[in-house]
Parts: C-alpha cells; structure tokens; sequence
C-alpha cells in the first residue's frame, strides 16, 4: 500500500505597506507649484496690450513723426503711464515735453499740443545750485514761486522780495557741482529781471504744486 503525502498548504504573510518619503512629497509639491507658475505666466502673457514706444531719441520741443514711435505689445502694471498704441494718429503731430529715449515707452505727459514758450510767455534758464531748489526735485510742468531778492549795483541789499509765478518747462542733469539748469516759463516782462537776479545768485524757486508723474 502506497502512503501519498500531502504537502501543508503555507499561506504566505502580507508585506508591509512602504510609506511614500517626505523627500517624495516635496518633489510633488514642486512640481505642483511650477505647473501653476507656468499657467499664471502664459494667463499674464496672453493679457498683453499694444502700447506706444519711442522709437528714436527726439529731443525735447521737436514735432512727433510717425518715424518717432513704434507699437509694442507689453503686459504692463496698470499704474504704469502708457499710451495705446490705437492713440498713435492724435500723437503725430504733437510736441515733445521732454527728451525722449529710444526703447522707453511713451507717457501721456512726455508730450504736449503746443510748442513753449507760446505767446505771451518768456523761457528763461536759470542755473541753480542744490541749495535754491527743493530737495524732492522739479519736473516740467510743476508750479513754482521764483523768490528774488531786489538788489541794486553799488548799494546794500534791500529788503525787498518779489514771489512771481512760473512753470518749469525742463529740468537738466546736474553737473559735478550739483549745479542744475531749469527752464521756466514765465510771463512777459519778467524774464529779464529773473535772469540778472539768477546771475547774482538771488533766486530760490518755491514748489506750489506739482503736475502728476508720468
């Protein structure tokens, strides 16, 4: 008689659940993160406008051209001054306010309707030394005070001042000795009594108010 043997059936264990490393969970947040970055930049991409670029320098007082501007499209903070590019034949044709630098783009108050001085008005330069201006600068289109002190060649200083109104048309660079020239524009008859009181050194100009920034 042949005995068979059975073989025990063995059942075998469960393996232990691998838990996922943390190192594994950061790479997935990173990923995460970048296809989120990737999608907010494509959405500000794709919310670009055309806006007005100066094309060439152009000097200021010079007539814009067509040859002048460009149109550029850019994804722009809204607090920045552009002009769109859609504005471009009403720009053609008015005057520069300031200097204008190839690459940078246009703002609404860089240019004017009219060339300056325009009539009944007098330009007049004044060199001024960091100590005759307010701290905070100027800017074209800003209103000041000239304060003149009256003098009179071979006598004493009088105390006499005189406050006339102005507009200044253009500030220049400073020099090494912090020496700046602004052009003001003022009315007839006083630009050549603010020029001789510059010229001794009798001239501090006084910010009223100031034109909103470009």
């Amino acid at each position: 008689m042949v005995r068979t043997r059975t073989r025990d059936t063995v059942t075998p264990l469960p393996l232990p659940r691998r838990r996922r490393s943390p190192m594994f969970l950061l790479v997935v947040v990173f990923i995460g993160a970048g296809v989120l970055a990737g999608q907010y930049a494509y959405t500000e991409l794709d919310q670009r406008s055309p806006v007005l670029m100066v094309a060439r320098d152009v000097p200021i007082g010079q007539v814009l051209s067509a040859d002048d501007l460009a149109s550029v499209q850019i994804s722009a903070d809204p607090q920045i001054a552009t002009v769109p590019a859609g504005r471009l034949p009403e720009t053609i044709g008015r005057v520069a306010a300031a200097d204008l630098t190839a690459g940078a783009l246009l703002a609404e108050t860089q240019t004017t309707d009219a060339m300056t001085p325009g009539p009944g008005q007098q330009l007049v330069p004044l060199a001024l030394k960091p100590g005759q201006l307010p701290a905070r600068g100027l800017r074209a289109g800003d209103r000041v005070l000239v304060a003149a002190e009256l003098t009179d060649p071979g006598q004493e200083t009088r105390a006499v001042t005189k406050d006339l109104p102005a507009v200044v048309d253009r500030v220049g660079e400073a020099d090494p000795d912090g020496v700046r020239v602004v052009d003001l524009l003022v009315g007839p008859g006083t630009g050549g009594f603010i020029a001789r009181e510059a010229m001794g050194g009798h001239i501090a100009l006084i910010l009223t108010s100031r034109r909103d920034a470009a």
